[in-house]
């Protein structure tokens, strides 16, 4: 696959692990790695980061990475500031998920009978699915990233959606089943 035949860019939020592919040096300046592509951000998430780092978390936030992954994006013309329950087509859209970062979302793929859905960085660990209420370090708004991952485990637990995770030790697809009075993660 090349760069250039890539039509849509998803982030799920902007911190420097997640943004990092969106551009490559080039003669000395970030360019957008795929330049035929719309990249979507949600507008809440690029409002705060265009105005706001994240220091009582310490590194690992954005650490200028929106400077030379997502400004660059931005001035070619090529961003879609989205709203949390965004559309791409039919069974590709975004569901809101605030908490970890103001704008996170996470992405819903639904076709064929299927449905699997990609979390980005609202959970870290299985062990936030049978205690959701554990917050990473990361969290911009810990009280609402638990909730946001509460309601998520529960409205997810025992169906056939198959959960992709970002930053979940292997396996990273599985699915969220009841297991006495909490969930876990299941392959």
């Amino acid at each position: 696959m090349q760069p250039e035949s890539v039509d849509f860019v998803l982030c799920t939020h902007l911190h420097v692990d997640h943004v990092g592919w969106n551009t490559r040096l080039q003669d000395g300046r970030w360019v957008p790695t795929f330049p035929n592509a719309r990249y979507l951000f949600h507008k809440d998430e690029y409002a705060y980061w265009r105005e706001h780092e994240m220091p009582h978390v310490g590194s690992g936030t954005t650490e200028g990475s929106f400077e030379d992954s997502v400004l660059p994006v931005v001035e070619a013309g090529l961003s879609k500031l989205i709203d949390g329950d965004h559309a791409i087509e039919d069974g590709h859209y975004f569901e809101a998920s605030p908490g970890h970062t103001p704008g996170h979302v996470c992405l819903h793929l639904e076709g064929g009978g299927g449905h699997a859905l990609f979390t980005g960085d609202m959970m870290h660990h299985p062990v936030q699915v049978a205690y959701p209420e554990w917050n990473s370090r990361y969290c911009f708004d810990p009280a609402r990233s638990r909730a946001t991952r509460q309601s998520f485990v529960e409205r997810y637990a025992d169906t056939k959606t198959q959960i992709l995770t970002a930053h979940f030790p292997d396996p990273v697809a599985g699915r969220i089943v009841s297991n006495g009075a909490r969930c876990k993660f299941a392959v």
